[in-house]
Formats: C-alpha cells, sequence, structure tokens
C-alpha cells in the first residue's frame, strides 16, 4: 500500500498515520507526509467544513440513536398501570337483571313442559340453553372481580349441564 501524499512514493510499513478521528482521507507512511499533505493542500478551509460536518452529523446520529430509546422506555415507565377492573358499561344493571329474568322465565318454561310431549320439551330447553348463553355473555361484559368469577363460573356449569341434557334427551 502506497502513502496517500501525492510527493512521497514509499510504501506504509506496520504502522500507518491518519488524520481525522472517523472520517480521514487515506493512511500515510509517517506523521511527516501527514502534515506536509495538510500544508500543502490549496482547499484546507474546505476540508476542514467538510471534516467539521462530519462530526456533526456522527455526533447527531450517536445522540438521537441514545435519546430515543431512553425517551421510549421512560414514557413506557411513566405510562400508569392496567386497571383489572372491567369499564362499567351504561345500562349493565337493566341488561344483568332482564338476562335473569329471561333465564327465570325459560326455567319456568322448561319445568312446565316436561309433563308435555318430548319435541315440546327439547325446544323449551333449547331456549334455556340459548338464554343462559347469552346471560353469561352480559355477566362477562357487566361484572367484575371475585363476583364476576364466580358467576361466570356458575353459568358455564349451568351451560354445560343444560347441553348435556340436550344431547341426551333431543338427539
Amino acid at each position: 500500500m502506497k502513502c496517500s501524499n501525492p510527493a512521497c512514493n514509499r510504501g506504509i510499513g506496520l504502522v500507518s498515520y491518519r488524520r481525522g478521528w472517523l472520517f480521514g482521507d487515506g493512511p500515510y507512511c509517517s506523521k511527516h507526509c501527514r502534515n506536509a499533505r495538510v500544508a500543502v493542500s490549496p482547499n484546507l478551509q474546505q476540508k476542514r467544513g467538510s471534516s467539521v460536518l462530519r462530526r456533526f452529523v456522527v455526533a447527531s446520529v450517536a445522540f438521537v440513536g441514545l435519546i430515543i430509546p431512553a425517551t421510549f422506555t421512560m414514557a413506557v415507565l411513566a405510562a400508569p398501570p392496567a386497571r383489572d377492573e372491567a369499564p362499567h358499561f351504561s345500562g349493565c344493571d337493566r341488561n344483568l337483571a332482564d338476562a335473569s329474568a329471561n333465564v327465570a322465565a325459560m326455567q319456568a318454561r322448561v319445568k312446565a313442559s316436561i309433563s308435555t310431549d318430548g319435541s315440546e320439551v327439547c325446544r323449551a330447553t333449547r331456549f334455556y340453553f340459548l338464554e343462559m348463553v347469552k346471560a353469561r355473555a352480559v355477566t362477562a361484559l357487566c361484572k367484575s372481580g371475585p363476583e364476576r368469577d364466580r358467576d361466570l363460573g356458575r353459568l358455564d356449569a349451568d351451560v354445560a349441564h343444560i347441553n348435556d341434557a340436550i344431547a341426551a334427551r333431543c338427539l
């Protein structure tokens, strides 16, 4: 490899010298060749300006590379924790009352239809199943906390029981 000084024809040995921190213009064989090239260079101000611009760009990229992840991390840590409770929708109390009234009405219809023929029992049991599934959906939306978990467990067990009864009698 040759020295970057055009006036020098020597090769580069084990040690090379560069100008600038990151963006040098090539290796030199000695400090004397490196410094002589700078002194002879006619556009020294332009090279210094471009060197300053290069350093500014590198510093800006490094700064942004450090600030953006740090800012994102602080924003995530400063965010309020997620709420465990379900939001209370308007009309939930009325919907819960309607659902439990419909379930009670369908339960009474199933009990009354037991003395009639099998097709009426199957139809009433299927409607009862539908009302239980609707009641479970309303409960899942409107209730929260341990009461919600307890009610959903009870409704799931009732739905499974009704489904078994439909499978045993109606199929």
